[in-house]
């Protein structure tokens, strides 16, 4: 276990040569909340029919485990700093692990919901408080590599997922897909107690409740105002929701600046003056609109409306994330030869382009001809998200790189939640506006349509990158 320096004031552990098992302890429990971010989709329509609801509505399920990850990311350094990180972390896991349970016994949409939530809330405090051992304890010299056998791991999660997902709910139940955390997660205990060390560095100001309860808010407020527009059913209602919803979250808006304006602010939004950071935030949560709300469409559309199972539809998701997982490699030689610029603009109309393909699936193509055009927009999707992650980096200083990471991992977050959220309301209005009880080809189509539209909507602020921005991490000349 790596040793926490008794000399030191703020209790920072020493480095030591044992961080391999430290990192692989942290991807392990990386690689469960991304695997439970994927598993749920093959088996929406199989969980709506035992809960007798219809299967959009089970996009509330991982719309609110991603708002409660959003919402509790900023806490926890916070709580680290006070109770130490193997208690937070050791906490956490157990909290995922009972949450797990809950939703394998969830009796309703409303329950599970709720276990979802706390799932969310363990997700968040996992990972980045892992994270923040292994910079503490690896040697300056080999925290890359740290980093990247906590990384690998998790890179799995997202592949697994779907196929792992259909082929529970198809041989046994999608009781099963949440069981199967608790092997993971009763491990995952066992080894943070030898080597997750017990660190409580003070934080480097005070938590501000009265902001993140505000921040919260506002972002439930979002989202719970898109779910309420789905169960509208005429304009004036419509009219008058969206009215009263603009007007609250205008005002929490106003009164978290005015907060922030008093007190150390909870997010660093002065990074967006950032040229390059700017560009990963706003075009990053743009195409993460895309491409998130895809793991949520793509099983539904081939099950609810195309007619193929959860397996097969679990598979089409498998083919995706594989050609993503091995595109990753190629991403550096890319950015090397062409540069940050040229490779997000012509990549990120590939990037739309390959969601509006997805627009046009028939039954009549077959899962083959499906798989391999959803396969290609994960490859042009894997090397967008590589890039944009990349130049996030490129113009900050050393300090800037923790309240950075922080604020574009909500915005990611978020973008994916809104996503999920906005292609359900499109695909079920799709629906009522054409008279069909059930969601047909046409309806997904709108949907995917729309997700496309807004990850090209990302093309200006790649416009506004100088030729030569992030040369320093590409490595890239820019012709003079």
């Amino acid at each position: 276990m790596p040793s926490v320096d008794p000399e030191s004031p703020v209790g920072v552990a020493a480095p030591s040569t044992s961080w391999r098992p430290l990192s692989l302890l942290v991807g392990l429990a990386f690689f469960m909340e991304q695997l439970d971010s994927t598993i749920i989709a093959p088996a929406i329509p199989d969980i709506a029919m035992a809960f007798g609801v219809a299967p959009l509505s089970l996009n509330l399920t991982m719309t609110v485990y991603l708002l409660c990850a959003v919402v509790f990311i900023p806490t926890g350094g916070h709580l680290a700093a006070r109770w130490g990180t193997r208690t937070v972390f050791r906490a956490a896991i157990w909290l995922f692990v009972a949450s797990s349970v809950l939703c394998a016994l969830a009796p309703d949409l409303t329950t599970l919901a709720v276990a979802r939530a706390l799932q969310g809330v363990g997700a968040a405090l996992m990972v980045p408080v892992g994270r923040m051992a292994i910079v503490h304890s690896a040697p300056r010299g080999q925290l890359v590599l740290a980093l990247a056998w906590m990384i690998t791991p998790a890179m799995l999660g997202p592949l697994l997922g779907p196929p792992l997902g259909g082929l529970i709910t198809t041989w046994w139940s999608w009781h099963g897909i949440f069981l199967i955390n608790v092997p993971i997660g009763l491990a995952g205990l066992w080894a943070a107690e030898r080597w997750m060390p017990q660190i409580r560095q003070p934080a480097e100001a005070r938590f501000d409740l009265l902001a993140w309860t505000l921040l919260a808010l506002i972002l439930a407020l979002v989202i719970g105002a898109l779910e309420a527009v789905r169960h509208v059913r005429d304009t004036a209602g419509l009219a008058w929701a969206a009215v009263i919803g603009t007007a609250a979250c205008a005002g929490l808006v106003l009164a978290y600046r005015h907060r922030s304006r008093r007190a150390v602010p909870l997010l660093a939004f002065d990074l967006l003056r950032v040229t390059t950071f700017r560009t990963s935030f706003w075009a990053g949560a743009l195409v993460r609109v895309g491409y998130g709300a895809l793991p949520f469409l793509l099983p539904l559309m081939l099950q609810v409306a195309l007619g193929f199972s959860a397996l097969q539809s679990g598979l089409a998701l498998l083919a995706s994330g594989a050609v993503a997982f091995v595109t990753k490699t190629q991403t550096a030689g890319m950015l090397r030869r062409w540069g940050f610029r040229r490779v997000l603009l012509i990549n990120g109309v590939l990037c739309a382009a390959g969601l509006a393909a997805c627009a046009t699936f028939q039954a009549s193509w077959g899962l083959v001809a499906i798989t391999l055009v959803a396969s290609v927009a994960g490859f042009f999707r894997s090397i967008q998200f590589n890039a944009l992650a990349a130049i996030a980096y490129s113009g900050l200083r050393p300090q800037q790189v923790a309240p950075a990471t922080t604020l574009n991992t909500m915005g990611q977050q978020l973008g994916v939640t809104l996503g999920i959220s906005l292609s359900a309301l499109v695909v079920d209005l799709a629906a009522q506006w054409g008279g069909r009880a059930q969601p047909a080809a046409i309806d997904f189509a709108w949907a995917f349509g729309l997700v496309a539209l807004t990850a090209l909507a990302a093309l200006p602020h790649y416009l506004r990158l100088p030729a030569h921005a992030g040369a320093d991490l590409s490595g890239h000349r820019a012709p003079v």
